[in-house]
């Protein structure tokens, strides 16, 4: 079985991105488990990742490409939330969405994307943005 981690923020045009990047690939659906995760910045117990346009939309792409798909969430620190999801599910992919940002944009926002991808041994499939 293969898990794929797929982390989604609320930016319905790069989950849709990471959706069909992950349905192209040549893989059977059968033997690919996927979950989608979002990380709340602040703790809400009422905050419910499966409400979020981002991840329905998702959700419903890689449903609909036959794919057996779990919605989970966690607040904090994104970096290290991923960094420990992945290891909590033996992830064999992360997807992650990046955006283009200009050098100092990455320096005062830092770049949760970036981190990930230096921090993990792990095989990262990374959608951007145009």
């Amino acid at each position: 079985m293969t898990n794929v981690l797929v982390c989604v923020d609320t930016d319905v045009e790069r989950a849709r991105e990471q959706a069909n990047s992950i349905a192209e690939l040549p893989l059977q659906t059968d033997e690919v488990e996927i979950e989608l995760y979002h990380v709340f910045r602040a703790s809400d117990e009422d905050a419910d990742a499966g409400n979020l346009n981002s991840v329905a939309t998702a959700n419903e792409l890689l449903k609909n490409a036959g794919f057996s798909v779990t919605v989970s969430q966690s607040s904090g620190d994104a970096t290290r939330n991923i960094l420990d999801r992945a290891t909590e599910i033996d992830a064999d992919v992360i997807s992650l969405a990046g955006r283009k940002r200009s050098p100092t944009g990455k320096v005062l926002f830092g770049s949760v994307t970036q981190d990930v991808v230096l921090k993990s041994g792990r095989t990262v499939l990374l959608s951007t943005d145009n």
